[in-house]
Protein backbone atom coordinates (compact mmCIF):
# COMPACT_ATOMS: atom_id res chain seq x y z
CA UNK A 1 0.00 0.00 0.00
CA UNK A 2 1.29 3.48 -0.56
CA UNK A 3 -0.72 6.03 2.15
CA UNK A 4 -1.28 3.51 5.40
CA UNK A 5 -3.66 4.91 7.79
CA UNK A 6 -4.01 4.66 10.81
CA UNK A 7 -6.73 4.73 14.07
CA UNK A 8 -6.64 7.18 16.67
CA UNK A 9 -5.46 6.34 20.09
CA UNK A 10 -9.11 6.43 21.77
CA UNK A 11 -10.46 4.12 18.74
CA UNK A 12 -7.11 1.35 19.18
CA UNK A 13 -7.50 1.52 23.01
CA UNK A 14 -11.35 0.75 22.45
CA UNK A 15 -10.18 -2.33 20.33
CA UNK A 16 -7.82 -3.19 22.44
CA UNK A 17 -10.28 -3.38 25.66
CA UNK A 18 -13.42 -4.95 22.75
CA UNK A 19 -10.21 -7.80 21.82
CA UNK A 20 -9.48 -8.33 25.77
CA UNK A 21 -13.16 -8.58 27.34
CA UNK A 22 -14.59 -10.55 23.62
CA UNK A 23 -11.49 -13.20 22.52
CA UNK A 24 -10.38 -15.91 25.21
CA UNK A 25 -6.93 -15.91 26.00
CA UNK A 26 -6.07 -19.32 23.86
CA UNK A 27 -7.42 -17.67 20.87
CA UNK A 28 -5.60 -14.99 21.44
CA UNK A 29 -2.23 -17.13 21.85
CA UNK A 30 -3.22 -18.41 18.42
CA UNK A 31 -3.79 -15.67 16.69
CA UNK A 32 -0.76 -14.30 18.21
CA UNK A 33 0.85 -17.56 16.59
CA UNK A 34 -0.27 -16.80 13.45
CA UNK A 35 0.71 -13.40 13.15
CA UNK A 36 4.58 -14.36 13.75
CA UNK A 37 4.34 -16.89 11.29
CA UNK A 38 3.30 -14.32 8.49
CA UNK A 39 -0.07 -15.75 7.74
CA UNK A 40 -1.86 -12.07 7.46
CA UNK A 41 -1.00 -11.25 4.02
CA UNK A 42 -2.26 -7.54 4.02
CA UNK A 43 -3.75 -4.94 6.68
CA UNK A 44 -6.08 -1.62 5.50
CA UNK A 45 -7.73 0.67 7.62
CA UNK A 46 -10.93 1.81 6.18
CA UNK A 47 -12.81 4.77 7.49
CA UNK A 48 -10.68 5.76 10.06
CA UNK A 49 -12.68 3.08 12.52
CA UNK A 50 -12.21 -0.10 10.43
CA UNK A 51 -9.52 -2.87 9.94
CA UNK A 52 -9.72 -4.61 7.02
CA UNK A 53 -7.16 -8.04 6.64
CA UNK A 54 -6.58 -11.09 4.75
CA UNK A 55 -5.52 -14.06 6.68
CA UNK A 56 -4.30 -17.34 5.08
CA UNK A 57 -5.39 -20.16 7.51
CA UNK A 58 -6.40 -23.31 5.98
CA UNK A 59 -7.97 -21.35 3.28
CA UNK A 60 -7.95 -17.20 2.49
CA UNK A 61 -10.01 -15.57 5.04
CA UNK A 62 -11.31 -11.85 5.25
CA UNK A 63 -10.98 -9.61 8.45
CA UNK A 64 -12.85 -6.83 9.41
CA UNK A 65 -11.88 -5.42 12.98
CA UNK A 66 -14.97 -2.73 13.60
CA UNK A 67 -13.32 -0.44 16.53
CA UNK A 68 -16.82 1.51 16.74
CA UNK A 69 -18.37 -1.57 17.44
CA UNK A 70 -16.51 -4.65 17.99
CA UNK A 71 -19.90 -6.30 17.76
CA UNK A 72 -19.83 -5.87 14.18
CA UNK A 73 -16.16 -7.54 13.06
CA UNK A 74 -16.34 -10.28 11.15
CA UNK A 75 -14.43 -12.75 9.74
CA UNK A 76 -15.28 -15.32 6.60
CA UNK A 77 -13.72 -18.44 8.27
CA UNK A 78 -16.30 -20.88 9.77
CA UNK A 79 -15.79 -20.51 13.23
CA UNK A 80 -18.36 -19.62 15.39
CA UNK A 81 -17.84 -16.10 16.97
CA UNK A 82 -14.33 -14.34 17.24
CA UNK A 83 -11.85 -16.18 16.03
CA UNK A 84 -7.92 -16.15 15.77
CA UNK A 85 -7.78 -14.73 12.52
CA UNK A 86 -9.31 -12.02 13.91
CA UNK A 87 -6.39 -11.57 16.39
CA UNK A 88 -3.97 -12.43 13.92
CA UNK A 89 -4.92 -9.03 12.01
CA UNK A 90 -5.08 -6.75 15.31
CA UNK A 91 -1.56 -7.81 16.12
CA UNK A 92 -0.56 -7.30 12.34
CA UNK A 93 -2.37 -4.28 12.44
CA UNK A 94 0.19 -3.27 15.36
CA UNK A 95 2.57 -4.23 13.82
CA UNK A 96 2.08 -2.22 10.40
CA UNK A 97 1.57 0.63 12.76
CA UNK A 98 5.13 0.60 13.97
CA UNK A 99 3.89 -0.21 17.48
CA UNK A 100 4.71 -3.44 19.50
CA UNK A 101 2.77 -6.73 18.99
CA UNK A 102 4.36 -8.31 21.91
CA UNK A 103 3.57 -5.31 24.19
CA UNK A 104 -0.33 -5.51 23.48
CA UNK A 105 -0.03 -9.28 23.43
CA UNK A 106 1.63 -9.15 27.29
CA UNK A 107 -0.99 -6.66 27.97
CA UNK A 108 -3.92 -9.02 26.92
CA UNK A 109 -2.64 -11.73 28.37
CA UNK A 110 -0.92 -10.37 31.71
CA UNK A 111 -2.27 -7.33 31.83
CA UNK A 112 -2.88 -7.10 35.37
CA UNK A 113 0.27 -8.72 36.41
CA UNK A 114 2.40 -6.49 34.32
CA UNK A 115 0.55 -3.52 35.30
CA UNK A 116 1.92 -5.24 39.08
CA UNK A 117 5.46 -5.55 37.84
CA UNK A 118 5.87 -1.94 36.66
CA UNK A 119 4.10 -0.43 40.05
CA UNK A 120 5.57 1.33 42.95
CA UNK A 121 4.17 -1.16 45.33
CA UNK A 122 6.26 -3.87 43.14
CA UNK A 123 7.79 -4.67 46.51
CA UNK A 124 5.41 -5.09 48.94
CA UNK A 125 2.91 -8.01 46.24
CA UNK A 126 6.47 -9.43 45.66
CA UNK A 127 6.61 -10.08 49.81
CA UNK A 128 3.45 -10.94 50.17
CA UNK A 129 3.70 -13.32 47.42
CA UNK A 130 6.75 -14.99 48.17
CA UNK A 131 6.36 -18.51 49.77
CA UNK A 132 7.54 -19.31 53.53
CA UNK A 133 10.66 -20.71 52.73
CA UNK A 134 12.13 -17.64 51.26
CA UNK A 135 11.71 -19.46 47.38
CA UNK A 136 10.70 -15.95 46.08
CA UNK A 137 7.44 -15.60 43.69
CA UNK A 138 4.61 -18.33 43.88
CA UNK A 139 5.17 -20.79 41.13
CA UNK A 140 2.21 -19.58 39.34
CA UNK A 141 3.97 -16.11 38.81
CA UNK A 142 7.26 -17.48 37.27
CA UNK A 143 6.62 -17.64 34.12
CA UNK A 144 5.12 -14.30 34.05
CA UNK A 145 8.35 -12.95 35.95
CA UNK A 146 10.55 -14.36 32.88
CA UNK A 147 8.90 -13.29 30.49
CA UNK A 148 8.45 -9.43 31.89
CA UNK A 149 12.31 -9.70 32.15
CA UNK A 150 13.29 -11.55 29.29
CA UNK A 151 9.96 -11.78 26.90
CA UNK A 152 11.79 -9.91 23.82
CA UNK A 153 15.45 -11.50 23.89
CA UNK A 154 14.22 -14.33 20.76
CA UNK A 155 14.00 -11.52 18.73
CA UNK A 156 18.54 -11.25 19.51
CA UNK A 157 18.10 -14.89 17.85
CA UNK A 158 19.19 -14.96 14.43
CA UNK A 159 21.19 -17.72 13.28
CA UNK A 160 22.21 -18.69 16.73
CA UNK A 161 20.11 -18.98 20.30
CA UNK A 162 22.97 -17.88 21.98
CA UNK A 163 21.22 -15.11 23.73
CA UNK A 164 18.60 -17.43 25.30
CA UNK A 165 21.97 -19.28 26.87
CA UNK A 166 22.39 -16.04 28.72
CA UNK A 167 18.67 -15.89 29.53
CA UNK A 168 18.52 -19.39 30.98
CA UNK A 169 21.65 -18.99 33.52
CA UNK A 170 20.15 -15.58 34.62
CA UNK A 171 17.14 -17.86 35.56
CA UNK A 172 18.89 -20.90 37.43
CA UNK A 173 21.11 -18.11 39.47
CA UNK A 174 17.29 -17.15 40.85
CA UNK A 175 16.67 -20.05 42.58
CA UNK A 176 20.32 -21.36 43.34
CA UNK A 177 19.75 -21.11 47.24
CA UNK A 178 16.26 -22.47 47.17
CA UNK A 179 15.61 -26.07 48.45
CA UNK A 180 16.58 -28.54 46.27
CA UNK A 181 12.71 -29.71 44.94
CA UNK A 182 12.05 -25.78 44.46
CA UNK A 183 15.11 -25.22 42.69
CA UNK A 184 14.47 -28.05 40.47
CA UNK A 185 10.90 -27.09 39.51
CA UNK A 186 12.30 -23.61 39.06
CA UNK A 187 14.63 -24.69 36.58
CA UNK A 188 12.25 -27.36 34.43
CA UNK A 189 10.48 -23.95 34.44
CA UNK A 190 13.69 -22.11 33.05
CA UNK A 191 13.84 -24.52 30.14
CA UNK A 192 10.09 -24.52 28.81
CA UNK A 193 10.21 -20.87 28.90
CA UNK A 194 14.21 -20.68 27.11
CA UNK A 195 12.42 -23.17 24.49
CA UNK A 196 9.30 -21.62 24.03
CA UNK A 197 11.42 -18.42 23.20
CA UNK A 198 13.52 -20.36 20.61
CA UNK A 199 10.13 -21.43 19.52
CA UNK A 200 9.32 -18.09 18.58
CA UNK A 201 12.34 -17.52 16.81
CA UNK A 202 12.05 -20.21 14.99
CA UNK A 203 8.32 -19.12 13.45
CA UNK A 204 10.36 -16.11 12.48
CA UNK A 205 12.91 -17.08 10.11
CA UNK A 206 12.52 -16.90 6.75
CA UNK A 207 11.05 -19.92 5.40
CA UNK A 208 13.87 -20.37 2.33
CA UNK A 209 15.82 -20.75 5.79
CA UNK A 210 14.06 -22.39 8.00
CA UNK A 211 15.82 -26.14 7.47
CA UNK A 212 19.02 -24.78 8.54
CA UNK A 213 17.46 -22.80 11.23
CA UNK A 214 16.03 -25.77 12.23
CA UNK A 215 19.39 -27.24 12.34
CA UNK A 216 21.19 -24.99 14.24
CA UNK A 217 18.22 -24.15 16.98
CA UNK A 218 18.29 -28.33 17.34
CA UNK A 219 21.99 -28.99 18.21
CA UNK A 220 22.07 -25.74 20.33
CA UNK A 221 18.30 -26.78 22.51
CA UNK A 222 19.43 -30.35 23.05
CA UNK A 223 20.98 -30.00 26.23
CA UNK A 224 18.65 -27.93 27.58
CA UNK A 225 16.03 -30.79 26.46
CA UNK A 226 18.09 -33.48 28.03
CA UNK A 227 18.40 -31.44 31.42
CA UNK A 228 14.52 -31.23 31.44
CA UNK A 229 14.25 -34.64 31.03
CA UNK A 230 17.11 -35.48 33.91
CA UNK A 231 15.06 -33.25 35.99
CA UNK A 232 11.67 -34.57 35.09
CA UNK A 233 13.33 -38.31 36.05
CA UNK A 234 13.73 -36.62 40.01
CA UNK A 235 10.22 -35.65 40.92
CA UNK A 236 8.83 -38.32 43.49
CA UNK A 237 5.52 -37.68 43.96
CA UNK A 238 5.22 -38.88 47.11
CA UNK A 239 7.95 -36.91 48.47
CA UNK A 240 6.55 -33.19 47.74
CA UNK A 241 5.95 -30.90 50.13
CA UNK A 242 2.64 -28.67 49.70
CA UNK A 243 4.67 -25.59 48.21
CA UNK A 244 6.36 -28.27 45.48
CA UNK A 245 2.96 -29.77 44.43
CA UNK A 246 2.25 -26.31 43.64
CA UNK A 247 5.12 -25.92 41.31
CA UNK A 248 4.13 -29.02 39.82
CA UNK A 249 0.99 -27.72 39.51
CA UNK A 250 1.97 -24.24 37.52
CA UNK A 251 4.17 -27.07 35.60
CA UNK A 252 1.44 -29.38 34.34
CA UNK A 253 -0.70 -26.04 33.36
CA UNK A 254 1.90 -24.74 30.95
CA UNK A 255 1.06 -27.95 29.08
CA UNK A 256 -2.52 -27.40 29.75
CA UNK A 257 -2.83 -23.54 28.40
CA UNK A 258 -0.17 -24.11 25.26
CA UNK A 259 -1.77 -24.50 22.00
CA UNK A 260 0.09 -28.03 21.66
CA UNK A 261 -1.23 -28.75 17.95
CA UNK A 262 0.47 -26.25 16.71
CA UNK A 263 1.84 -27.28 12.96
CA UNK A 264 5.22 -25.12 12.84
CA UNK A 265 7.11 -26.16 15.80
CA UNK A 266 10.90 -26.65 17.08
CA UNK A 267 10.22 -29.35 19.45
CA UNK A 268 8.31 -32.09 20.30
CA UNK A 269 6.17 -30.82 22.72
CA UNK A 270 4.48 -33.83 23.76
CA UNK A 271 7.87 -35.56 24.63
CA UNK A 272 8.21 -32.81 27.24
CA UNK A 273 4.40 -33.56 28.88
CA UNK A 274 5.13 -37.52 29.02
CA UNK A 275 8.81 -37.13 30.23
CA UNK A 276 7.02 -35.27 33.22
CA UNK A 277 4.05 -37.48 33.60
CA UNK A 278 6.34 -40.97 33.16
CA UNK A 279 7.25 -39.33 37.02
CA UNK A 280 4.15 -38.72 37.97
CA UNK A 281 2.05 -41.76 36.67
CA UNK A 282 2.50 -43.84 39.88
CA UNK A 283 0.83 -41.22 41.87
CA UNK A 284 -3.22 -42.14 41.09
CA UNK A 285 -4.65 -38.96 42.69
CA UNK A 286 -3.03 -36.92 40.44
CA UNK A 287 -3.41 -39.16 37.33
CA UNK A 288 -7.37 -38.99 37.81
CA UNK A 289 -6.78 -35.46 38.14
CA UNK A 290 -5.05 -35.34 34.95
CA UNK A 291 -7.46 -37.75 32.97
CA UNK A 292 -10.65 -35.73 34.46
CA UNK A 293 -9.33 -32.18 32.92
CA UNK A 294 -8.38 -33.97 29.88
CA UNK A 295 -11.52 -35.88 29.35
CA UNK A 296 -13.60 -32.73 29.73
CA UNK A 297 -11.21 -31.07 27.33
CA UNK A 298 -11.47 -33.67 24.92
CA UNK A 299 -15.37 -33.42 25.44
CA UNK A 300 -15.53 -30.13 24.86
CA UNK A 301 -13.60 -30.01 21.83
CA UNK A 302 -16.74 -31.48 19.61
CA UNK A 303 -16.39 -33.25 16.71
CA UNK A 304 -13.23 -35.35 15.51
CA UNK A 305 -12.10 -32.81 13.03
CA UNK A 306 -11.43 -30.45 15.47
CA UNK A 307 -9.96 -32.55 18.65
CA UNK A 308 -6.26 -32.25 17.50
CA UNK A 309 -3.98 -34.76 18.54
CA UNK A 310 -2.40 -33.83 21.61
CA UNK A 311 -5.31 -34.11 24.34
CA UNK A 312 -6.44 -38.13 22.68
CA UNK A 313 -2.40 -38.94 23.10
CA UNK A 314 -2.42 -37.62 26.35
CA UNK A 315 -5.35 -39.51 27.07
CA UNK A 316 -4.05 -42.47 25.36
CA UNK A 317 -0.67 -42.23 27.46
CA UNK A 318 -3.20 -42.34 30.71
CA UNK A 319 -4.65 -45.12 29.56
CA UNK A 320 -2.28 -47.27 28.92
CA UNK A 321 -0.25 -46.59 32.45
CA UNK A 322 -3.30 -48.16 33.63
CA UNK A 323 -3.61 -51.28 31.52
CA UNK A 324 -6.36 -50.11 29.26
CA UNK A 325 -4.73 -50.62 26.47
CA UNK A 326 -7.64 -51.18 23.69
CA UNK A 327 -9.16 -47.83 25.03
CA UNK A 328 -5.16 -46.19 24.06
CA UNK A 329 -5.28 -47.58 21.01
CA UNK A 330 -8.80 -46.35 20.26
CA UNK A 331 -7.86 -43.04 21.14
CA UNK A 332 -5.29 -43.10 19.09
CA UNK A 333 -6.98 -43.94 16.19
CA UNK A 334 -9.09 -40.70 16.47
CA UNK A 335 -5.34 -38.69 15.73
CA UNK A 336 -3.63 -38.31 12.88
CA UNK A 337 -1.10 -42.00 12.54
CA UNK A 338 2.00 -39.82 11.93
CA UNK A 339 1.47 -37.30 15.17
CA UNK A 340 1.51 -40.12 17.30
CA UNK A 341 2.56 -43.52 16.04
CA UNK A 342 5.92 -42.99 18.22
CA UNK A 343 4.00 -43.16 21.44
CA UNK A 344 2.28 -46.52 20.02
CA UNK A 345 5.75 -48.10 19.05
CA UNK A 346 6.50 -46.92 22.98
CA UNK A 347 3.59 -48.84 24.24
CA UNK A 348 3.89 -52.32 22.07
CA UNK A 349 7.72 -51.96 23.17
CA UNK A 350 6.54 -51.73 27.28
CA UNK A 351 4.21 -54.79 26.39
CA UNK A 352 7.15 -56.55 24.53
CA UNK A 353 9.21 -56.08 27.86
CA UNK A 354 6.33 -57.15 29.75
CA UNK A 355 5.92 -60.55 27.38
CA UNK A 356 2.44 -59.45 27.24
CA UNK A 357 1.98 -61.10 23.71
CA UNK A 358 -1.74 -60.36 23.74
CA UNK A 359 -1.42 -56.78 23.99
CA UNK A 360 1.48 -56.50 21.88
CA UNK A 361 -0.49 -58.25 19.01
CA UNK A 362 -2.77 -55.39 19.47
CA UNK A 363 -0.34 -52.63 19.35
CA UNK A 364 1.29 -54.33 16.17
CA UNK A 365 -1.96 -54.65 14.39
CA UNK A 366 -2.88 -50.73 15.36
CA UNK A 367 1.14 -49.81 13.46
CA UNK A 368 0.61 -52.32 10.90
CA UNK A 369 -3.15 -50.87 10.06
CA UNK A 370 -1.89 -47.78 9.77
CA UNK A 371 1.74 -47.90 8.41
CA UNK A 372 0.47 -49.94 5.38
CA UNK A 373 -1.51 -46.42 4.69
CA UNK A 374 1.97 -44.29 6.48
CA UNK A 375 4.72 -46.18 5.26
CA UNK A 376 7.27 -43.21 5.68
CA UNK A 377 6.41 -42.40 8.90
CA UNK A 378 9.35 -42.45 11.56
CA UNK A 379 7.17 -45.80 13.10
CA UNK A 380 8.70 -47.75 10.43
CA UNK A 381 11.49 -48.54 11.50
CA UNK A 382 11.14 -49.32 15.66
CA UNK A 383 8.10 -51.27 14.05
CA UNK A 384 10.23 -53.73 12.15
CA UNK A 385 12.54 -53.85 15.21
CA UNK A 386 9.89 -54.89 17.39
CA UNK A 387 8.60 -57.59 15.14
CA UNK A 388 11.83 -59.18 14.65
CA UNK A 389 12.60 -59.14 18.57
CA UNK A 390 9.03 -60.56 19.16
CA UNK A 391 9.91 -63.29 16.70
CA UNK A 392 12.86 -64.22 18.75
CA UNK A 393 11.29 -64.28 22.35
CA UNK A 394 7.93 -66.20 20.39
CA UNK A 395 8.84 -68.03 17.26
CA UNK A 396 5.85 -70.28 17.15
CA UNK A 397 3.31 -67.35 16.51
CA UNK A 398 3.91 -67.28 12.60
CA UNK A 399 2.14 -63.46 12.81
CA UNK A 400 5.63 -61.73 13.43
CA UNK A 401 7.25 -63.18 10.27
CA UNK A 402 4.26 -62.28 8.63
CA UNK A 403 3.77 -58.36 8.93
CA UNK A 404 8.01 -58.50 7.85
CA UNK A 405 7.06 -60.41 4.86
CA UNK A 406 3.99 -57.87 4.11
CA UNK A 407 6.34 -55.17 4.06
CA UNK A 408 8.27 -56.16 1.01
CA UNK A 409 10.30 -54.73 -0.64
CA UNK A 410 10.54 -51.85 1.81
CA UNK A 411 11.38 -54.26 4.77
CA UNK A 412 13.61 -56.44 2.68
CA UNK A 413 17.07 -55.36 4.46
CA UNK A 414 15.54 -55.71 8.05
CA UNK A 415 13.94 -59.46 6.78
CA UNK A 416 17.20 -59.94 5.36
CA UNK A 417 18.86 -59.92 8.82
CA UNK A 418 16.60 -61.48 10.68
CA UNK A 419 16.66 -64.68 8.95
CA UNK A 420 20.68 -64.65 9.01
CA UNK A 421 20.10 -64.00 12.81
CA UNK A 422 17.61 -66.66 13.59
CA UNK A 423 19.68 -69.04 11.21
CA UNK A 424 16.68 -69.74 8.86
CA UNK A 425 18.69 -70.11 5.95
CA UNK A 426 16.53 -71.34 3.02
CA UNK A 427 14.27 -68.53 3.70
CA UNK A 428 17.08 -66.17 3.35
CA UNK A 429 18.12 -68.00 0.03
CA UNK A 430 14.21 -67.74 -0.92
CA UNK A 431 14.06 -64.09 -0.56
CA UNK A 432 17.21 -63.95 -2.35
CA UNK A 433 15.88 -65.39 -5.33
CA UNK A 434 12.61 -63.40 -4.88
CA UNK A 435 14.82 -60.33 -5.91
CA UNK A 436 17.01 -61.01 -8.32
CA UNK A 437 20.27 -61.12 -5.54
CA UNK A 438 23.56 -62.62 -7.30
CA UNK A 439 26.44 -64.12 -5.79
CA UNK A 440 28.46 -61.50 -5.96
CA UNK A 441 26.18 -58.75 -4.78
CA UNK A 442 26.09 -60.36 -1.65
CA UNK A 443 28.96 -60.26 1.17
CA UNK A 444 32.18 -62.41 0.87
CA UNK A 445 32.65 -63.29 4.89
CA UNK A 446 28.45 -63.79 4.92
CA UNK A 447 28.78 -65.98 1.76
CA UNK A 448 31.98 -67.82 3.62
CA UNK A 449 29.96 -67.85 6.23
CA UNK A 450 26.66 -69.95 4.86
CA UNK A 451 29.00 -72.24 2.52
CA UNK A 452 29.86 -73.53 6.02
CA UNK A 453 26.59 -73.73 7.66
CA UNK A 454 23.92 -74.27 4.59
CA UNK A 455 25.93 -74.35 1.58
CA UNK A 456 22.78 -76.23 0.06
CA UNK A 457 20.93 -72.95 -0.47
CA UNK A 458 23.43 -71.21 -2.18
CA UNK A 459 22.93 -73.18 -5.17
CA UNK A 460 19.85 -71.84 -6.26
CA UNK A 461 21.29 -68.39 -6.17
CA UNK A 462 24.17 -69.87 -8.19
CA UNK A 463 21.98 -71.28 -10.49
CA UNK A 464 19.80 -68.39 -11.03
CA UNK A 465 22.73 -66.22 -11.75
CA UNK A 466 24.40 -68.44 -14.32
CA UNK A 467 21.15 -68.85 -16.41
CA UNK A 468 20.81 -64.96 -16.13
CA UNK A 469 24.55 -64.71 -17.43
CA UNK A 470 24.11 -67.11 -20.26
CA UNK A 471 20.65 -65.60 -21.14
CA UNK A 472 22.81 -61.82 -21.94
CA UNK A 473 23.57 -63.49 -24.96
CA UNK A 474 27.39 -62.18 -25.46
CA UNK A 475 31.07 -63.50 -24.62
CA UNK A 476 31.08 -61.38 -21.34
CA UNK A 477 28.44 -62.77 -20.14
CA UNK A 478 29.59 -66.39 -20.51
CA UNK A 479 32.97 -65.71 -18.98
CA UNK A 480 30.89 -64.20 -16.17
CA UNK A 481 28.78 -67.74 -15.92
CA UNK A 482 31.69 -69.88 -16.08
CA UNK A 483 33.27 -68.04 -13.29
CA UNK A 484 30.24 -68.57 -10.96
CA UNK A 485 30.19 -72.23 -12.15
CA UNK A 486 34.03 -72.67 -11.06
CA UNK A 487 32.70 -71.36 -7.54
CA UNK A 488 29.53 -73.60 -7.71
CA UNK A 489 31.89 -76.38 -8.16
CA UNK A 490 33.80 -76.13 -5.27
CA UNK A 491 30.30 -75.89 -2.81
CA UNK A 492 29.10 -79.45 -4.84
CA UNK A 493 32.34 -81.01 -4.10
CA UNK A 494 32.82 -80.00 -0.61
CA UNK A 495 29.48 -81.37 0.15
CA UNK A 496 30.60 -84.51 -2.09
CA UNK A 497 28.22 -83.81 -4.35
CA UNK A 498 29.79 -84.77 -7.77
CA UNK A 499 27.34 -86.70 -9.39
CA UNK A 500 24.55 -83.13 -9.02
CA UNK A 501 27.60 -81.39 -10.08
CA UNK A 502 27.80 -83.50 -13.43
CA UNK A 503 24.26 -83.40 -13.79
CA UNK A 504 23.85 -80.09 -13.67
CA UNK A 505 27.14 -79.13 -16.24
CA UNK A 506 25.73 -81.65 -18.53
CA UNK A 507 21.94 -80.07 -18.56
CA UNK A 508 23.77 -76.69 -19.70
CA UNK A 509 25.88 -77.95 -21.94
CA UNK A 510 22.73 -79.82 -23.66
CA UNK A 511 20.31 -76.68 -23.18
CA UNK A 512 22.88 -74.17 -24.80
CA UNK A 513 24.13 -76.72 -27.12
CA UNK A 514 23.62 -74.24 -30.53
CA UNK A 515 25.55 -71.64 -28.50
CA UNK A 516 28.65 -72.18 -29.82
CA UNK A 517 31.24 -68.93 -28.04
CA UNK A 518 29.24 -70.27 -24.60
CA UNK A 519 30.60 -73.63 -25.05
CA UNK A 520 33.91 -72.74 -26.14
CA UNK A 521 34.18 -70.40 -22.63
CA UNK A 522 33.07 -73.70 -20.41
CA UNK A 523 36.22 -75.42 -22.25
CA UNK A 524 38.46 -72.82 -21.51
CA UNK A 525 37.24 -72.71 -18.16
CA UNK A 526 37.96 -76.01 -17.79
CA UNK A 527 34.04 -76.61 -17.16
CA UNK A 528 33.86 -79.46 -19.86
CA UNK A 529 36.48 -81.32 -21.09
Amino acid sequence: MSTFFRLDDGRLQALEAALASSIPLDVLERGFDYYRREKVLSIQVMESSSIYGVVKGTAIYAVTLDSDDFGYSTCTCPAKGYCKHMAAVFYAYYAYAGLSPDEVHNRLLYGDVLALAESPAKRGVEKNAASTDGAGPRPGQWLLEMEAKHGETWRLCGHSLHPLQSVLTAVKAISKSWSEGMRRLHWMHGIIFVLEQAERAYSNTDSFKRYYSEMAFTRMTEPWLNQYYELAGEIAPAALTQEERAGLNSLIAVFHDREMDRELQLHRWEMLYFSLWSSLIEDERLREQEEAYLTEQLHQAGSKAHIGFFMPMALAYLAFADGRDGEAIELLSRTAFNRTALLACDCALQRLEDRNWSKLEDWIGYLFSGLSVERKSKAFGPFLTMCRLADRQQPDNPRWQTYLVSFLPYSYASLTEHWLDIQQYTKWADLQLLFGIEPDDIDVQLMREISKAAPQVLYPIYHQAIDGAIRSRNRQGYRQAVKLMKRLEKLYKAEKQSEAWSRFVDGIVRKHQRLRALQEELWRGKIIT
